[in-house]
């Protein structure tokens, strides 16, 4: 494989001792890009910079995400209890606030005493907002003035490589370690603007992408386990009662891997439905920035915010923004597909029996289930790989002199995107038209497709990485990496345990249909 290699402007400044790790660290994919280059498929005579090109300048024709619902209720609104308030969902706290049952300020006293009592040992956060308190007072006032945001007084957490204004924003990262953002991120500044309070910034791996196992990062729900990447600090602070909501950012699975993980839930919106500008990227034909919370519920009232259109974005879909906080209605008579086949074939007996208990779900709440082909499903796997290591690589291409300062798995997927040659990385482009093509004809047959999530539960990090990035693609987000290649909205709710750990299933949508999947989703929660 790696004579097969070529050499790209800038490579000669990788240090051969890095270039050797890279080579043996990728080495074990030699089958997969042997696959990914004998492939004999016709593919179209176009090939356009993003999977979604598609539909992510046009107006979907289901652009409020799915098939006519009737109005009948899905489940009751949330009761606003007597639990600690760090513990409350969102559209709790909005109940509280409007009924005068606690305030922002006291919400985030909450959340502020459970960082400080349980934060360090988490290690899910790592920047504190000091505003936050009086951010938490403006909005108070505002609900008293009666002029409350959608998101008035939420505290989030926001995942450290979103710019925040005014707040350090490292990327997990040696390289900005003092990289304060005079502006924030689109989706900061529409969280803002909707009243949210800016908490904490959350721990990444480097540039999320790199070192898996050192972010330091705990699992709350699986002690001793790893909680996922790269939007781990994230889900372990949902887990943990430190913020309701969060973002998180998924390339390649890294929203909806340490949902899985750590018993939260998490969506990774259709390509270009959130605006990335203000985020560091990894892959510009695959990031995707999405919500995480503890009910998809929440989800839902975030996505209202954060999706739409954005000059700063090229990639940002013009389509209209449906009301996605509205999640009620029957799903009976939504048509369920199940892949069978090399996804399924990964997974434990207890993930495969939490899969078992949705699918049994969602038939009694009037669903069909019926199985689908998808025969490209190891294949997006790949090409998500090799696009991913080049467009990472092409993001640093002025860090290379400094990759040294890279953290290990990062410097290697660095040095690999570098010497990937350009002939492979056009074939992985020119492939994900057939994974395209698979879904396409899937979804001709049903309204959503239901999956496991990650095809184990939380794994042991001291004897889990064994097989580089082959690993990842196999053993991690295999169910995940095919709709980052096309740009499906891709939803994680947890369904039960595997070993006492959580166990989490995945449910697509079309393009565009993310409200279909929060619908399902938040139908299969509320059962």
């Amino acid at each position: 494989m790696v004579g097969e290699w070529t050499v790209t402007h800038g490579s000669a400044e990788v240090p051969a001792e890095i270039l050797a790790a890279a080579a043996a660290s990728q080495a074990t994919l030699g089958d997969k890009l042997a696959a990914l280059r004998s492939l004999s498929e016709s593919f179209p005579d176009t090939v356009g910079p993003a999977a979604a090109d598609r539909w992510v300048s046009d107006a979907a024709p289901d652009s409020d995400g799915g098939r006519p619902r009737s109005d009948e209720a899905a489940g009751s609104p949330p009761e606003f209890g007597c639990e600690d308030l760090a513990d409350l969902s969102a559209a709790a706290l909005l109940e509280g606030y409007r009924t005068g049952a606690c305030d922002p300020v006291e919400v985030v006293d909450a959340c502020l005493a459970r960082i400080d009592s349980d934060g360090a040992d988490i290690g899910a956060v790592v920047a504190l907002d000091g505003t936050a308190r009086d951010q938490a007072a403006r909005s108070a006032g505002r609900w008293r003035e009666g002029d409350a945001g959608p998101l008035e007084g939420i505290p989030v957490g926001v995942k450290d490589i979103i710019n925040t204004r005014g707040l350090r924003t490292a990327a997990g990262s040696t390289l900005f370690a003092d990289h304060v953002p005079a502006s924030d991120a689109t989706v900061v500044a529409r969280l803002r603007d909707a009243g949210a309070v800016i908490l904490a910034k959350t721990t990444t791996p480097e540039f999320a992408f790199g070192d898996e196992t050192g972010d330091g990062v705990r699992n709350p729900s699986a002690p001793g386990r790893w909680a996922g990447g790269s939007s781990s600090g994230s889900a372990a602070g949902l887990t943990a009662g430190l913020f309701p909501v969060a973002l998180g950012t998924d390339t390649g699975g890294s929203i909806r891997v340490p949902a899985s993980y750590c018993g939260v839930s998490g969506i990774k919106p259709t390509f270009g439905r959130v605006p990335r500008d203000g985020v560091f990227g990894v892959s510009w034909t695959l990031d995707h920035v999405g919500p995480m919370a503890r009910t998809v519920e929440d989800l839902g009232l975030v996505l209202g915010v954060i999706a739409g259109g954005c000059e700063a974005d090229p990639y940002a879909s013009r389509c209209p923004v449906p009301d996605y906080g509205r999640l009620s209605g029957s799903i009976s008579g939504t048509r369920v597909g199940v892949v069978g086949g090399w996804l399924a074939e990964g997974s434990t007996p207890g993930v495969t029996a939490a899969l078992s208990g949705a699918l049994a779900g969602l038939e009694e709440l009037g669903c069909t289930v019926e199985p689908v082909p998808f025969q490209c499903a190891e294949l997006a796997g790949i090409v998500a790989w090799v696009i991913t290591v080049v467009e990472f690589a092409a993001h640093h291409a002025g860090n290379l002199d400094r990759i040294g300062e890279f953290t290990p798995s990062a410097a290697c997927r660095l040095a690999a995107g570098a010497r990937t040659s350009a002939a492979d990385y056009l074939r992985a482009l020119r492939a994900r038209a057939l994974v395209q093509s698979d879904l396409d004809a899937a979804f001709e047959k049903v309204d959503v497709l239901v999956t496991a999530a990650t095809p184990t539960s939380a794994p042991d990090p001291a004897t889990f990485f064994d097989d580089g990035d082959r690993l990842w693609l196999d053993k991690v987000a295999r169910n995940f990496l095919p709709f980052n290649v096309t740009g499906h909205p891709a939803l994680v709710v947890p369904a039960g345990l595997d070993d006492g750990r959580p166990a989490a299933v995945q449910i697509v949508a079309p393009p565009h249909a993310d409200a279909l999947c929060l619908q399902v989703g938040a139908a299969l929660q509320t059962a």
